[in-house]
């Protein structure tokens, strides 16, 4: 009977551990993101782009984690070497501010075309935080050039909801322009 047990844990084991392994943790999959999001970069040439804070599905703030996607997007670019340029994250905050554009906003074409002009970036990367259920999130994103607000490539990630995903989602969004801050809880 014994090894019958045995046998019994070794397969819930193993089908349990091939369940979890489909989903990452958040590094490792916004690394892999941005992998497959440089690609099209390359080939249409786009020589800087922006990465944008994540929203939810619903195009509102994603708060603390939206902001954690977009910069860890932009040094895992950054980091890779690659043949175009990112716009540094505060700098673009700072032009957002400075001509009363949201990064919701960016993607309406007139927003992302003064966008390009103001911060001389010929591509945004923006995209979308999706919950499913309780321990997964999944996220969507796409290059959108800032001439033609045209979608030149998209990807796709999937990760745990783990204790860090789940501290990001709860934190309050903190605002900050020059040099002042102030909290606005949404939730």
């Amino acid at each position: 009977m014994k090894p019958l047990r045995l046998l019994t844990a070794v397969l819930c084991i193993a089908s349990c551990s091939h369940a979890f392994a489909e989903v990452q943790d958040i590094d490792k999959e916004l690394s892999d993101l941005s992998e497959r999001l440089a690609l099209p970069i390359k080939d249409h040439g786009k020589t800087k782009v922006a990465v944008i804070d994540f929203a939810n599905l619903d195009g509102s703030s994603a708060g603390e984690l939206g902001k954690y996607i977009a910069e860890q997007l932009t040094v895992d670019f950054v980091m890779g070497k690659r043949d175009f340029s990112v716009l540094d994250r505060a700098n673009l905050r700072n032009i957002l501010a400075e001509h009363k554009l949201t990064s919701q906003g960016l993607v309406d074409p007139d927003n992302a075309k003064k966008l390009g002009q103001f911060a001389g970036v010929d591509a945004l990367i923006l995209g979308t935080i999706i919950p499913k259920g309780t321990h997964t999130v999944s996220l969507t994103a796409k290059i959108i050039t800032t001439d033609t607000a045209e979608v030149i490539g998209a990807a796709r990630a999937e990760f745990k909801a783990d204790d860090t995903v789940q501290q990001l989602e709860s934190k309050p969004v903190t605002l900050s322009f020059r040099g002042k801050s102030s909290r606005k809880h949404t939730g």
